[in-house]
């Protein structure tokens, strides 16, 4: 009985050595993996920042988009909950990359609240920079609206103070700009004039001139897709006529839904040999906005003066969106002749195929403002 008893205790201690054993093997392979992970996190780490480094030292800064989005971080936000919103707006592509290069930037931290207008060419370190000024960027950008004439802008660009009107024009004619699409533009008194594409863009206050409309023709270049330039390739015009042709779409139609059947009446008029009479050519001629032109404005000479010359005018009269090329590259199929503004104080367009239709809108136009 006391042999048995002896044997049983035996056995158990022989087991409690087998369980402290193991247990000893696994707290040291723990111990062992989470050195070997800890060493494996901070050459991570260190890789990721070398790496990160690296690759901003040697890419070329990214080109404003102009496209941007408001972003609010709240009171309180932390790292984490900034690279969620960050995330959500597309804005940064990983929230783990956006964390580490915080803290290893020293960024963590300091992030400021406020409603921040975030254009969507920014890197991550540029946001990082952003977030810390926790104010809206409404002085540090400029809006140029569609139909803006190179004068027009030029004024704009003036009052912010980025340089003056004439400069801005002295750089648009003589400046060197590397575009294939500003190859082989005719002589004319503003050369960029059709290109200088309307959007928001973001400044400094070193920006100059030449970056300014470096930016600007930069933004045309991503609006003028490969599709784009092969529908170009099949129309039978020039990239130069059809921006011609937009931005007079762009002066002269208001209602989207109207631009593609204005194009179809250009088309129309040209194809039948008649001058395009169209009042926004005349208008640019003279250099002024009104709403009517009377009959002596009509004899403007001037070879953007549609009344008297047929066919295009010698170059675009403003710097059109991307519905009016659009409209230019893509017109409505149709029979129109004319168009004229269905009531004075509205945008709306009648369309005619007679001159007799034309004439009588033409009455009702002219009986609305009475």
């Amino acid at each position: 009985m006391n042999r048995k008893m002896d044997d049983d205790r035996g056995r158990k201690r022989q087991i409690d050595r087998r369980k402290l054993r193991e247990k000893k093997r696994r707290r040291n392979r723990n111990i062992r993996w989470g050195i070997f992970l800890a060493i494996a996190i901070v050459i991570g780490l260190l890789s990721f920042g070398l790496s990160k480094n690296f690759m901003q030292s040697s890419e070329e800064q990214p080109v404003l988009t102009g496209e941007t989005v408001m972003v609010t971080i709240p009171e309180g936000a932390s790292t984490a909950d900034i690279a969620g919103i960050l995330k959500e707006n597309k804005l940064i592509k990983s929230t783990l990359s956006f964390r580490v290069s915080s803290r290893l930037d020293g960024f963590d931290g300091t992030y400021r609240q406020g409603t921040y207008e975030i254009d969507k060419g920014l890197n991550a370190t540029q946001i990082m920079e952003l977030l810390q000024t926790g104010v809206v960027l409404d002085k540090m950008k400029i809006t140029i609206p569609e139909g803006f004439t190179t004068k027009q802008i030029a004024a704009k660009v003036e009052e912010k103070g980025i340089c003056t009107a004439e400069e801005f024009i002295t750089e648009c004619n003589t400046g060197t700009f590397e575009f294939d699409f500003l190859k082989n533009l005719p002589d004319r008194e503003f050369k960029l004039e059709g290109y200088l594409f309307p959007d928001t863009y973001f400044i400094k206050e070193e920006t100059t001139a030449h970056q300014l409309i470096q930016a600007m023709l930069k933004r045309f270049e991503q609006m003028y897709t490969k599709e784009y330039q092969n529908a170009v390739a099949k129309s039978g015009y020039t990239l130069d006529e059809l921006i011609i042709i937009a931005s007079i779409i762009e002066k002269e139609i208001k209602v989207d839904e109207e631009r593609p059947r204005a194009a179809g009446v250009i088309y129309n008029r040209i194809k039948d040999g008649m001058p395009l009479q169209v009042d926004a050519t005349v208008l640019y001629a003279m250099g002024i906005v009104k709403e009517d032109i009377s009959t002596v404005d009509l004899q403007v000479d001037s070879p953007y003066n549609t009344y008297k010359v047929k066919g295009l005018p010698v170059g675009p009269i403003s710097n059109p969106g991307e519905l009016a090329f659009k409209a230019a590259l893509y017109p409505e199929n149709n029979k129109f002749i004319y168009y004229v503004v269905e009531e004075k104080g509205k945008d709306n367009h009648v369309f005619c195929e007679t001159y007799e239709e034309f004439l009588k809108a033409k009455e009702k136009y002219k009986a609305s403002g009475s």
